[in-house]
């Protein structure tokens, strides 16, 4: 699975890169596999569903733990792309999260 990350205005280049390289971490961890911090990563339960439901699992699983770890940013937008190999390409828009959001 790979992952492209669209950012709306309001990022320096800087803080795009930063927070690029935290979902790639993020998204390349399998849940539970770090031990003291098993919440960290996402859920690989829905891969081996088929492309509605895992895409819908998959998808919310992602906005549920971005916005736990990156506080920078909310998703907007989650779309799935399939190349002709059988590879899923992932399409995340981001957004700025408002500072009102912030826990």
């Amino acid at each position: 699975m790979k992952f492209e990350f669209t950012y709306k205005d309001g990022f320096s280049p800087k803080q795009i890169q930063e927070i690029s390289k935290n979902l790639v971490n993020l998204s390349s961890i399998p849940e539970g596999s770090i031990p003291l911090n098993r919440g960290l990563g996402l859920s690989w339960r829905a891969l081996s569903q088929i492309p509605p439901s895992m895409e819908n699992d998959y998808a919310v699983n992602l906005i549920e733990k971005v916005e736990e770890f990156e506080s920078r940013v909310s998703v907007d937008e989650v779309a799935f792309r399939y190349d002709g190999e059988g590879n899923v390409i992932v399409d995340v828009t981001l957004e700025r999260r408002d500072k009102e959001d912030e826990h």
